[in-house]
């Protein structure tokens, strides 16, 4: 989300994706946490411990890193959040917005297409 490129999409308000920005495990970070919250809203440390337990994502992160980028994808638009109140102190709840859904499809494809990449590395 943070480099930019000089496609066609490099005027679009907010992140977007194409073959010159390359991949990175921020990039990779973002995928999971918006595919978690594809599945339903949560607040940061349920999100953070279903991130932690996840078998296809094997890197482990600080919670710092997890709220750090919520609050980035909030400023994007792509994760929204409510504050809840209960018997502790007041916790935000996450979701995904239509715009985090489309993102999320366009990593799916893109990660799609690395993993191809992958196998045949793997096969050569």
């Amino acid at each position: 989300m943070r480099r930019r490129c000089g496609c066609s999409g490099h005027g679009m308000h907010g992140p977007h994706r194409c073959e010159e920005m390359g991949f990175s495990m921020g990039d990779f970070l973002t995928a999971v946490v918006l595919n978690e919250l594809s599945k339903g809203d949560m607040h940061g440390y349920e999100l953070y411990e279903r991130v932690s337990n996840l078998e296809y994502y094997p890197f482990k992160h600080d919670q710092s890193v997890l709220y750090s980028l919520l609050r980035k994808l909030s400023n994007h638009g792509l994760v929204e959040y409510r504050i809840e109140e209960g018997s502790g102190a007041p916790r935000k709840v996450y979701s995904i917005t239509e715009t985090g859904k489309e993102y999320l499809k366009e990593l799916r494809i893109y990660i799609q297409k690395l993993k191809e990449s992958f196998e045949a590395f793997l096969m050569s």
